[in-house]
């Protein structure tokens, strides 16, 4: 087991949301494009998202295989919104909700890190602060 173990697993989910964040503001952007459906962000599980981890390299100086993108990521579109008269299915609020719950999940996400981190430097100092 490695020390940092729980910060790299906390780095990924800041990861994800922040990869969220982005795509659910872009959306709004889309607000008045006919035929628009709204985009969100998927965590891919399983055989696939472990095969393009193992794929990607697991040394930063490997070349990664063609084809192997290495994100456990994925853009899905949102089917649960119904479309206006133009096609369009983004909705303010919706959007808007989305993005407050995101915004919350990471900020708590950064705070656990942050004391994840504070107490590493705390036993690195020998229990001394600073």
């Amino acid at each position: 087991m490695n020390l940092l173990d729980g910060v790299s697993h906390l780095h990924q989910a800041l990861d994800y949301h922040i990869q969220r964040h982005n795509l659910l503001t872009a959306n709004l952007s889309h607000i008045d494009t006919p035929g628009f459906r709204p985009l969100d962000l998927a965590q891919r599980s399983g055989f696939e998202a472990a095969l393009d981890t193992a794929m990607a390299g697991t040394d930063p100086g490997h070349l990664p295989m063609p084809g192997a993108s290495g994100s456990r990521f994925e853009v899905v579109i949102d089917q649960t919104t119904p479309a206006g008269m133009d096609g369009n299915a983004v909705s303010v609020d919706r959007e808007a909700v989305k993005i407050a719950t995101n915004q919350l999940r990471y900020d708590t996400l950064a705070s656990l890190v942050s004391q994840q981190l504070n107490g590493l430097e705390w036993a690195a100092n020998d229990g001394r602060v600073g």
